[in-house]
């Protein structure tokens, strides 16, 4: 068994471990956590396997998420890639998407439509558009596309494509997909991957943006994507990339979710994808990957990375310190805050060398 080549504890430190203290929940957050452990059912839960295949060992990051919530995170030791497990079976993924998901993690007061307004005007969504605008005419040549998008929430990446461009999103949230009609006058349709099949075939771009990490096996659902599409289409793919957590706060804890099933960076990443016979034109640490449909081929032998789980852990390490410093800085009295903006203007930049070094 591959768990009896994991060492003990987690190797983040104490605080990532399942007696770490509770961190600040909004009420609607602490609503939500407490339903999903009241709920919570030993059935539910099932061990998986690292994707690539390897038979070696794994550590365990962290016994917790970001919601406090018990989370195993485990990193494989052969290709590097992170992930949940023990973790949710499908069914029970399929209801917490429906009731309990966005409670968790987007406790905004704001009315939905205001919220989904917001997040379409936010310069992650802006910067997200003129990726996938930019991608498009450099491969195609063209100018109009037919984009379906999987895992479209209320609509706020479609939104902010161009208006002559077919714009068709699928999302479980019957809330959001009113609004992403409402808000931006958008053809959204309950489903997800599997739903959105019939409509691959005449899609000029496939956009999944933040949902392969959701999924319980991305390979096998790329797999079903790229067969359903034309051979000259676009699959646009983008995922939170672990090796990114400098750009945004330093704080690995924030990218736990119990919501993720696995965790990428770029490497590991196309490793998915070709496993799912895309071929990868453009993969970074963003991370983001851009393919096409490619040939089936069946794999050999597991994937392998030799040292960047220990890279991925050793840059974790340097968030964690530099984040818990920063965190202390600013709550010192009158010079923390100016102690503070330095060290976030110093230790950031070096984390991201760490990220490029390690």
């Amino acid at each position: 068994m591959r768990g009896m080549g994991e060492r003990v504890g987690p190797a983040l430190g104490p605080a990532y471990g399942s007696g770490a203290p509770l961190p600040q929940l909004t009420e609607a957050q602490r609503t939500a956590r407490a339903a999903i452990l009241a709920a919570d059912d030993e059935h539910d839960y099932e061990s998986v396997a690292c994707l690539c295949g390897s038979s070696g060992s794994d550590r365990v990051l962290s016994e917790v998420d970001r919601h406090g919530l018990p989370a195993r995170y485990l990193i494989c030791e052969a290709c590097g890639l992170v992930r949940l497990s023990p973790r949710w079976r499908e069914e029970r993924y399929r209801r917490f998407y429906t009731t309990e998901y966005r409670s968790l993690y987007n406790p905004s007061p704001l009315p939905k439509l205001e919220y989904a307004r917001a997040i379409a005007a936010a310069p992650a969504a802006r910067e997200r558009v003129e990726w996938v605008t930019s991608v498009w005419r450099q491969r195609s040549g063209k100018g109009s596309a037919r984009i379906v998008e999987i895992g479209a929430g209320g609509g706020w990446n479609l939104a902010g494509l161009p208006r002559d461009w077919e714009r068709i999103g699928y999302d479980l949230d019957d809330a959001y997909l009113a609004v992403g009609r409402e808000a931006f006058g958008l053809d959204m349709r309950r489903g997800l991957a599997l739903d959105a099949l019939p409509e691959l075939g005449n899609a000029d771009i496939v956009l999944l943006s933040h949902v392969v990490e959701h999924l319980a096996d991305p390979s096998e659902t790329l797999r079903a994507i790229g067969k359903a599409m034309r051979s000259d289409a676009l699959a646009l793919i983008e995922v939170p990339g672990i090796f990114r957590i400098h750009r945004i706060n330093l704080d690995p804890r924030s990218f736990l979710q119990n919501a993720h099933t696995f965790t990428f960076c770029a490497p590991t990443l196309r490793d998915a994808c070709e496993r799912a016979g895309l071929e990868v034109l453009e993969v970074d640490e963003t991370a983001r990957a851009t393919c096409r449909p490619g040939v089936e081929r069946s794999v050999s032998r597991p994937a392998t990375h030799p040292g960047l789980a220990e890279r991925i852990i050793r840059y974790l390490r340097r968030c964690d310190f530099g984040f818990r410093q920063y965190r202390w800085m600013g709550s010192l009295p009158l010079v923390g805050r100016l102690l503070a903006y330095g060290w976030r203007r110093t230790w950031f930049v070096v984390a991201g060398l760490a990220a490029r070094r390690t």
